[in-house]
């Protein structure tokens, strides 16, 4: 039985921390680069400890330490920088300035041209100082931090893992076998400074694995990285404050070579190693059987009728009106008049945000801006804590060309985020898609927010000049997205029944792979009763002036179904 711990407890609790909590004082402060332009994401970390933090989108931070102690600043690109703890409490604020690299044949440059992932991949069997990782190709050259690269050439090929054969090349790995602790595992542990050690995290080509793969020989292994300390906590977060091994095997080395297609830069897709296994049917609507009268009508009277005579028995659901809204608008595009077929609906589901979410969708469809963005106000006033809600009405000013009410609205939420959803904005995290659409009024349209004036481009425009954004009614909808290429080879993301904060995601496709693209789903649907409403936006030239954009809206409502959604052209960079 689980009791609650009483209050002298809970005193006695208290006292016995004070001594631990006064030992460890606050350390505040600002981190900026060279133009004093504010800098998000540095790792800070306690010299010689696992212990550490990153600045937030402002450069500001928070980190507990001891007079005397020393933090390490680090930040991609940037020199890595140390400051000593003076006194405590303290304030210390930082200015970082670029990482000098050494150029061969060249005195110093301060900067070199960052090459594209598939220029790294084709590099990769030369050069030796280039490591796969789930996160990119690294280049051990131009890293802010150090690690070690291994030749696999180099491990004399003992025992029966290659664990055996790495002992020798890292005097400071500790490997123990068969602990009684954990009967049949392996535990691997490097250099750790404080606190509880914690085992090693293994990246294998490309996936991230929590035990050590055992299974590997060193005659299997192309080539091994080894990270430590700042190096491994700058990339990997938390899960690499024990160390990370990244290992390339021979095979997947071998399958690039090849030619077949592996993503090293894009960790919202997920790897595929050959083409697709089956093709997919073309994306059909399965109209239900009450629209069958509705095919039959041969002008708009007709059609009048027929919605007479049925909305009362259909009164109760709110696909049926759903349904009639785009069959009408799509087959004589009266705006006035179907607005009337949905009051119905309207009426009597004001409150149900996946039905008033999807007739929004329909609205933008056809162009009906302005009606989209009535309903997506709506909708916030019903789910007001969620970020997607902040979104869909800033974007909907947007499109309804009201550019400046826009930012208005993004402004807003980046105030309120924290409240709302209990943590900050995060604008190369979760908030990303918020930060790429700011970034994109800012150059298009020449509307800012003052304090996202500075902010980092998350997105290179002169690369990928095709946008994708999916967007769904239902935050509970599973679904696999299929990417295929123009020679038939397919990336795919995985959406999966969590709690999320938003209900779209967003993709980028660069120009290297110029042609038409297939886009597949497979969707399974929990409740077939139900169906799922699918927006995709497509831009094109996205960023640029002649930017341009098609919105198209899928029912799903059969049980499981693949089907090809549709296809669209990517396009070379002007």
């Amino acid at each position: 039985m689980i009791t609650k711990p009483s209050k002298i407890n809970l005193v006695l609790l208290s006292l016995l921390l004070i001594p631990v909590l006064s030992n460890h004082a606050q350390v505040t402060g600002k981190v900026s680069d060279h133009s004093h332009n504010p800098l998000a994401r540095v790792n800070i970390i306690v010299k010689g400890t696992n212990h550490g933090t990153q600045t937030d989108s402002l450069g500001g931070y928070f980190i507990r330490a001891n007079k005397g102690e020393i933090l390490v600043f680090s930040h991609v690109g940037m020199q890595t920088m140390e400051r000593r703890v003076e006194e405590s409490p303290s304030v210390i604020h930082l200015e970082m300035h670029p990482a000098v690299i050494e150029l061969e044949g060249v005195e110093k440059e301060t900067w070199k041209r960052r090459k594209t992932q598939k220029e790294l991949l084709a590099e990769y069997p030369n050069n030796k100082n280039l490591i796969k990782t789930t996160l990119g190709i690294l280049d051990q050259d131009l890293s802010s931090t150090y690690f070690r690269i291994i030749d696999g050439k180099d491990l004399v090929p003992v025992g029966t893992d290659f664990l055996y054969s790495l002992e020798a090349h890292i005097p400071n790995i500790r490997i123990i076998r068969d602990d009684p602790r954990y009967p049949g595992s392996v535990g691997v542990f490097l250099r750790q400074w404080g606190g509880e050690p914690k085992t090693v995290l293994f990246d294998v080509d490309g996936f991230i694995n929590y035990v050590p793969p055992t299974y590997l020989h060193a005659r299997d292994i192309e080539r091994m990285a080894v990270m430590e300390g700042n190096s491994a906590f700058i990339r990997y977060g938390t899960q690499g404050t024990g160390g990370v091994i990244v290992i390339n095997t021979k095979a997947q080395t071998w399958m690039d070579d090849t030619g077949i297609l592996k993503t090293y830069d894009n960790r919202s897709l997920t790897d595929s190693l050959a083409k697709a296994a089956s093709s997919a049917d073309p994306y059909r609507n399965h109209l239900p059987s009450y629209m069958e009268e509705w095919l039959e009508a041969r002008t708009q009277q007709q059609a009048m009728g027929i919605f007479t005579g049925q909305q009362e028995k259909y009164r109760k659901n709110p696909y049926y009106f759903l349904e009639v809204f785009e069959y009408y608008l799509s087959r004589w595009g009266k705006h006035e008049y179907a607005e009337n077929l949905i009051e119905p609906l309207i009426d009597n589901y004001s409150t149900n945000v996946p039905v008033l979410k999807a007739l929004a969708y329909l609205h933008q469809k056809h162009g009906l801006y302005e009606d989209a963005l009535n309903l997506y106000l709506e909708i916030l006033k019903l789910s007001y804590d969620l970020a997607q809600s902040h979104r869909d009405v800033a974007n909907a000013f947007a499109e309804a060309g009201n550019y400046v009410k826009a930012m208005q609205f993004y402004a807003n939420y980046i105030q309120v985020s924290g409240q709302l959803t209990n943590s900050p904005f995060d604008a190369y995290g979760k908030d990303v898609l918020i930060t790429t659409e700011i970034m994109n009024l800012m150059d298009r349209d020449q509307v800012s927010i003052p304090s996202f004036e500075d902010a980092e481009q998350v997105w290179d425009n002169s690369e990928a000049r095709t946008r994708l954004v999916f967007e769904w009614n239902r935050p509970d909808m599973e679904f696999e997205i299929q990417f295929v290429t123009p020679d038939g080879y397919y990336d795919s993301w995985t959406k999966k029944h969590d709690k999320e904060e938003y209900t779209s995601r967003q993709f980028f496709i660069d120009g290297e792979n110029k042609g038409e693209w297939q886009v597949i789903i497979d969707y399974s649907a929990k409740r077939s009763e139900k169906p799922t409403y699918l927006k995709v936006s497509v831009y094109q030239d996205y960023g640029m002036e002649n930017q341009c954009l098609e919105i198209k809206v899928f029912k799903l409502s059969e049980k499981h179904v693949k089907e090809l959604l549709f296809t669209f052209l990517n396009r070379a960079a002007p």
